[in-house]
């Protein structure tokens, strides 16, 4: 089913306007997909040189997602260096410690060497 975009031309994607019930189920799926990329998966490791608090989740052996937050980056040294540079730390690839940190938590079974298949809900 391939709809026309309101201004006359095709859309990428078919318009369910007409059926609430497929709409809700897509906005079902759509948070299920959003919580399993964003957060499915995800374990707390904390730094073990500054204790900052990211989460951190392996996709495979060689891809580690992280996600930090404000208070991380206010406590981790790397990040602190970047900004008295005056540069952006999101160019900065990643802090050697919160690694070394990381790699630790892999090898102590704190994260699992690759995310799980199945999201907490059992969707996936």
């Amino acid at each position: 089913m391939t709809a026309l975009a309101s201004g006359g031309g095709w859309a990428k994607a078919p318009d369910y306007t007409d059926d609430p019930a497929r709409l809700s189920s897509i906005a079902d799926a759509t948070a299920r997909d959003r919580r399993h990329y964003l957060a499915g998966g995800m374990s707390e490791i904390e730094c073990r040189t500054c204790h900052a608090c990211v989460l951190v989740k392996k996709t495979s052996p060689h891809h580690t997602s992280v996600q930090w937050n404000d208070d991380a980056r206010a406590r981790c040294p790397e990040f602190s260096a970047i900004l008295a540079e005056g540069g952006n730390p999101a160019m900065l690839p990643t802090c050697p410690r919160m690694s070394a940190s990381i790699d630790h938590g892999v090898s102590e079974g704190i994260i699992p060497k690759e995310s799980p298949v199945t999201d907490p809900d059992g969707y996936w």
